[in-house]
């Protein structure tokens, strides 16, 4: 009778001819769920940071939170590759049984047959889940050396940029998975995690951009002197622009993307940004939501894609562009809620902010579908 390492041994063998494993759409939903309990728990930390002076030490019930939903995306992704190797080392052997877990991993790490097991797409995944780790350790010592930063100085962190690296590979999983398969979708169900982890990566930049964020520090109604608020604020709106158009350009080059799907990634960041500044980011929220609505109808309207770079470029400049006019709207409107103002900025300021956002998304498009290469001419 063959032993479980001469099945293993057997099994290893055919299964280096093995396909790569792909991730079904219903794992991906799964690690879209528990990534919930993760990036969630990263707000509930920065809003700690931000709020609670007397936040002292590492131990702490939103640091519990945030490792938990690390130990849940982990686990959920190392259980999924393990049953992998179990589903082909069984489908394989002579007798239909698969190994015992020490023997599958001591057989499967060889030539890193192992990597056959990582579900298409969340190769990355783990290597964020190994960078979040040893960041987790490191942000541990840096807080038995230099204390808890507070404010800023707690998103600028060393130790705290290497866990929102390797936050934001784990959390694009779903997203890379989704890319990578071949078949046409564009239904929320079938496209629903790819459009929720692109939610999540983007809400990680901006959650460590949130010091040069418009929603957080409304710079048009703050009356600050010497402060170079003007310049600021539009530094601040071309940064976060950027970062914006360049993950929407990214989906739209790849998918028809289901309706709704606007109105959710702005609405939801803003929502998640209130940790920041929970009363003006609140009385802000009508500018996400009727920017979402408003994309949405013009992503309908214009269907842009590569195959039509002109209204391409076109929802490229509106975007941001009308963003920003409702930011403004939206700011006259509240400003004496906030700070006491309605908007203080001059009038080039304020009416060029949303021209300026535009341009910057008309740029990006052409980093998406960039002007075609002349033909070389034929020699005589």
């Amino acid at each position: 009778m063959e032993s479980n390492i001469d099945i293993a041994r057997s099994s290893v063998t055919k299964y280096e001819k093995m396909a790569k494993a792909v991730s079904s759409r219903r794992f991906d939903w799964i690690m879209v769920m528990v990534c919930v309990w993760w990036l969630g728990g990263v707000f509930i930390d920065g809003w700690a940071h931000s709020n609670l002076p007397q936040l002292e030490t590492f131990f702490t019930p939103w640091h519990a939170i945030l490792y938990a939903g690390y130990l849940a995306v982990a686990i959920t992704l190392i259980v999924m590759i393990m049953l992998n190797l179990s589903r082909t080392a069984a489908g394989q052997s002579a007798n239909g049984k698969a190994p015992s877990l020490g023997t599958l991993i001591t057989t499967s790490w060889p030539e890193k047959r192992w990597m056959q097991a990582i579900p298409a797409g969340y190769e990355l995944s783990l290597l964020g889940i190994g960078i979040f780790a040893i960041s987790g350790v490191g942000d541990l010592t840096w807080h038995s050396l230099f204390g808890i930063e507070r404010g800023t100085e707690a998103l600028l962190s060393p130790t705290h940029l290497g866990l929102a690296l390797g936050l934001g590979l784990a959390l694009s999983g779903p997203l890379r998975a989704t890319w990578r398969r071949a078949d046409y979708i564009s239904s929320w169900r079938q496209l629903g995690p790819a459009v929720v982890s692109l939610t999540f990566t983007f809400s990680l930049l901006t959650f460590f951009t949130a010091y040069a964020h418009p929603l957080v520090t409304p710079w048009p109604i703050l009356n600050i002197p010497n402060s170079g608020g003007s310049t600021r604020g539009i530094t601040n709106i071309l940064l976060q622009t950027g970062v914006t158009m360049s993950f929407i350009l990214l989906a739209l080059r790849r998918w028809r993307l289901p309706i709704g799907t606007f109105t959710f990634f702005f609405t939801l960041n803003a929502i998640l940004m209130t940790v920041f500044a929970p009363k003006t980011v609140a009385l802000t929220l009508p500018t996400p939501l009727l920017a979402g609505l408003t994309t949405d109808l013009l992503y309908t309207w214009l269907q842009p894609s590569e195959e039509q770079p002109i209204s391409v470029r076109l929802f490229a400049f509106v975007v941001p562009g009308t963003f920003y006019l409702f930011y403004f709207i939206n700011l006259d409107i509240v400003g004496p809620l906030i700070s006491g103002n309605h908007i203080v900025w001059p009038i080039p300021f304020w009416a060029g902010a949303p021209v300026i956002a535009g341009i910057t998304g008309f740029l990006l498009s052409y980093v998406m579908i960039p002007p075609e290469k002349p033909a070389k001419a034929t020699e005589k």
